[in-house]
């Protein structure tokens, strides 16, 4: 082959070696291209949090558990300090009033009583002795056997016993009222909760010895969150149901409600008073209390994430159905606390909240509803 043939064949086949190379090249950026834009697409389209507005009517029908106590329940003690030689009645045993239920040894308080005689017969005998002196010498004054002074003195002695016969008289008194005390008796007839001391116990003044559930009214009670107790008002109606009488429902009112909560659990206690309480309803048997809210509320209850603040404009994102843009609306409030907030005017029930990130929003981005799942 002549040499210039084969320098104009290199030549070609060069040049189709460089066009191969450059649609090569070419056809490798357009697969980059197009994940590019997909890409800057599917960066458009933001996951919001949504959540579906509810009437806060609807959010206050609450469900507590709870058990049967009495109305009225009382802590028995003795008054005076002393041993237990008697324990005559035991848990759950029905008492009369004015019953005997224990005793406290005796024998201090009527030595008591036996000092306290002994005191008062010395005061009045000393009383008997100085009256008499007075009488005769009222009349040795009046022919100047005495002076003046000395009568008065004597008048003075005279008061001075008196007040200690009366003094004493009181420490007799209460030493009898104090062996009246060693005797506990029943303020009032009922049945006997719980023993809370027995017999040789040494118990002070005011140690409970019984826990009493008087007779009468039994009512329900309950332990409410802080965060639900202002939902709940005295007189307010409630639906009550026993575990051992499921098959019967029974009506209540709210009769009590504690203004304090209790310091470990921070519950609050409340009282339901129940009017057609069965006779096999006992004391401690467990209930179940339904609060129905018969008011309509079209008031909406928000998480106050939801809370979208310029100024003094309170507004809410909305995502109208079907749509991918948001909307701010504008609302009402008319409770605001740390977890919730209540709008009054605004927003409708069913309408779909955005509630996380709604100062990081706009109306011109395309959204969509986040399914839970992270990236």
């Amino acid at each position: 082959m002549p040499p210039i043939e084969f320098k104009n064949q290199l030549k070609s086949l060069e040049q189709i070696i460089y066009m191969i190379f450059i649609i090569l090249i070419f056809i490798s950026f357009l697969p980059l291209t197009g994940c590019s834009n997909k890409s800057e697409e599917t960066e458009k389209v933001i996951a919001v949090q949504l959540t579906t507005a509810h009437p806060a009517s609807e959010l206050a029908n609450l469900s507590f558990s709870g058990n049967i106590v009495p109305r009225v329940e009382s802590q028995l003690s003795f008054r005076v300090a002393g041993r237990i030689i008697k324990r005559l009645v035991d848990t759950g045993a029905l008492i009369t009033k004015n019953q005997v239920l224990a005793q406290l040894d005796d024998t201090p308080f009527r030595l008591s009583i036996q000092e306290a005689s002994a005191e008062l017969h010395q005061a009045q005998s000393t009383l008997a002795r100085v009256q008499r002196d007075l009488q005769r010498n009222r009349s040795l004054v009046e022919i100047g056997a005495i002076s003046r002074a000395d009568l008065d003195n004597l008048e003075n002695l005279y008061q001075n016993t008196r007040a200690q016969v009366n003094a004493a008289q009181s420490r007799l008194d209460r030493a009898k009222n104090d062996l009246s005390y060693t005797i506990l008796r029943s303020p009032a007839a009922g049945t006997i909760a719980e023993v809370q001391a027995e017999s040789g116990q040494v118990v002070s003044a005011g140690t409970p010895i019984f826990k009493l559930a008087q007779n009468g009214e039994n009512e329900v009670q309950i332990d409410v969150p802080e965060n639900q107790i202002n939902q709940l008002k005295i007189g307010q109606q409630a639906s009550i149901k026993l575990l051992s009488l499921s098959e019967h429902t029974f009506t209540g009112r709210v009769r009590e409600i504690a203004t304090v909560a209790d310091p470990n659990s921070r519950t609050y206690r409340v009282r339901i008073s129940i009017t057609n309480l069965p006779d096999v309803a006992k004391l401690g048997m467990s209930a179940t209390v339904h609060f129905l809210n018969s008011n309509v509320n079209q008031e909406i209850i928000l998480p106050i994430s939801a809370l979208f603040q310029k100024g003094q404009q309170t507004a809410v994102w909305v995502l109208p159905p079907g749509a991918k843009n948001l909307q701010l609306r504008p609302v009402v409030l008319s409770k605001i606390n740390t977890e919730n907030i209540t709008v009054a005017k605004g927003i409708q029930a069913g309408e779909r909240i955005v509630t996380a990130g709604v100062h990081r929003l706009d109306s011109k981005i395309s959204v969509k509803a986040w399914d839970g799942r992270l990236p």
